[in-house]
Order: structure tokens, then C-alpha cells, then sequence
């Protein structure tokens, strides 16, 4: 199959990584109870009873984020560490500023991991090249699966026709949506890639309204994609956060990827200073 590989061997940087942040959702939730009480900080039984979670799930990701410099401990008792406060400055300016996605790809990795093990398929980000013309994948987290879909960092994908682009797209300001239409001509030549203006810009009001941007079979045979918007700061969708599978795969669990996909791009637009979802 196209665009698939099996999986080579763990390397040794694999195996000498942190543990995984199992949890992002929860994580946040641990990071608002200790930013509400950081002058006497909270014990482990008084999170987990907060949280309504068994100890040993906490405490897991408590030692993560102590780890990881996000959570310090003290005695019995977890504060905020130094790096919860510079992920803070980190939003707090991408408010006052216009959007850097510099940061997104590091920021997101421990979310898209999470995602990609829920999921059980690859994961990406992509964001706009500079001309708008074209989405590029900014990050990926892959799946654990022997058969798997490949892209690489880098790599471009036309709007029109991945489903990354198609989010993008349908968020895009109105006159640059309108802009690119215009001037709009499939290159592509698979089977179901779209080749009508028109047939575009009802897609394009379809993703509006679910939030949810698809492909089957549009670029690569035998793959599908489903992809939705990240907010960041008023608003503005900076990247689309896309899962990636084999067909056969993923049509048994469309509606488990596209539930698990949108909570995490939640998530992700939360850390980009954004209240808004697609939903």
C-alpha cells in the first residue's frame, strides 16, 4: 500500500525517553487545582478525591509532571513548578502577539502521543505554507500499528484535497477563502479528489458546521483522514490536527477517532490561548 511501512525497531532514543503524559485532559485539570492553591498546595488524597480518580492514576502523572519540571513536591504537598509558570508567560503572550506556531509542535507532542495511543492510528499537525496555497505537517506522534500511514515533517499536501487542508480552509478568513477559490484547479488525480468549485464550497460549508474535515481514498488509495481546526488567540484557526489510517482500519471506529480527535483539539487550542472549539 501506498504511503504504509512496517515498523522498524525501537531505537535506543526511544527507550530512553520520559514517560508518556498519560492524560492531557486530566493534567490540565491537575495543573487549575494547583494554580488555585499554590500557597498550601494539595496532597495526593485531596487531588484524587477532586478529580474523582484512583490514586495510583495520579499519582503516575504526578511524578510525570514533577519530572518534567511542571509539578513540584514538598513534603506531602504539589505546587506549580518553574515550568507551569513559563508555559503561562508562553500563552499569556501568544494573547498580546500575532500567532506563533513555533512552539505548537513541542507544546502539543505530549497530546498527539496521548491521541495516537487512544486512537490507535497516526496523528498529525499540519499548519499554512506562507502563500496559503498548501498545508504542512508540523508534528506527528505515530501509530503502534506494523501497517501504518507515513508522511514526514515537511511535507506538503494540497488543500483541496487532504483533510488537514480542508480544515484549514473552511476556516480560513473569508476574503483569503475566497481568494484561494477563485483561483482554485485540481492537479490532483485520485479517484475521489474533488475537481468542481462548486462541489468544494459545499464541502467547505459541511466543515463549518460539523468542525470535521474527511478524506477516503481523495490522495492515496486505501487511506482515510479525518482533521479539525486549532484555535488559537481570538479565534483564529493556526493548525489542523489530523488522525491518519488505513480504510479498513478506521471505518469501524469513525465515530471513536472523530470524538477522541476533537476533545484533544480542545485541548490544543486551550494551550494556544484560545476558549473557542470547532464544535
Amino acid at each position: 500500500m501506498k504511503h504504509m511501512r512496517s515498523k522498524s525497531s525501537d531505537t535506543a532514543a526511544d527507550f530512553a525517553e520520559q514517560p508518556r503524559l498519560r492524560s492531557p485532559a486530566r493534567i490540565l485539570k491537575i495543573m487549575q487545582i494547583l494554580a488555585k492553591d499554590q500557597d498550601t498546595g494539595q496532597n495526593l488524597t485531596r487531588i484524587s478525591a477532586m478529580l474523582g480518580a484512583p490514586k495510583t492514576s495520579i499519582f503516575s502523572l504526578l511524578r510525570a509532571l514533577c519530572q518534567e519540571g511542571y509539578v513540584r513536591l514538598s513534603g506531602s504537598q504539589y505546587y506549580l513548578g518553574n515550568a507551569a509558570f513559563s508555559l503561562a508567560t508562553l500563552i499569556n503572550s501568544a494573547k498580546a502577539r500575532s500567532v506563533d506556531l513555533a512552539e505548537l509542535p513541542e507544546l502539543a507532542l505530549p497530546f498527539i502521543r496521548q491521541l495516537a495511543d487512544e486512537v490507535g492510528e497516526t496523528v498529525f499537525i499540519s499548519s499554512l505554507t506562507p502563500d496559503r496555497n498548501e498545508a504542512v505537517y508540523i508534528a506527528r506522534a505515530e501509530s503502534k500499528h506494523p501497517i501504518r500511514f507515513m508522511a514526514s515533517i515537511g511535507e506538503r499536501r494540497p488543500l483541496y484535497s487532504s483533510s488537514g487542508g480542508r480544515a484549514l480552509l473552511a476556516f480560513m478568513p473569508p476574503e483569503q477563502q475566497e481568494e484561494y477559490l477563485r483561483h482554485f484547479k485540481s492537479t490532483t488525480t485520485a479517484r475521489n479528489t474533488i475537481i468542481d468549485e462548486r462541489v468544494l464550497r459545499a464541502m467547505i460549508e459541511d466543515i463549518r458546521d460539523t468542525g470535521i474535515a474527511t478524506t477516503s481514498d481523495d490522495t492515496h488509495i486505501g487511506v482515510s483522514a479525518f482533521a479539525t481546526p486549532i484555535f488559537a488567540s481570538e479565534g483564529v484557526a493556526v493548525a489542523a490536527l489530523i488522525v491518519a489510517a488505513p480504510s479498513e482500519r478506521s471505518k469501524p471506529k469513525r465515530e471513536a477517532i472523530i470524538k477522541s480527535l476533537m476533545a484533544c483539539a480542545r485541548d490544543l487550542s486551550t494551550v494556544m490561548g484560545s476558549g473557542r472549539s470547532s464544535e
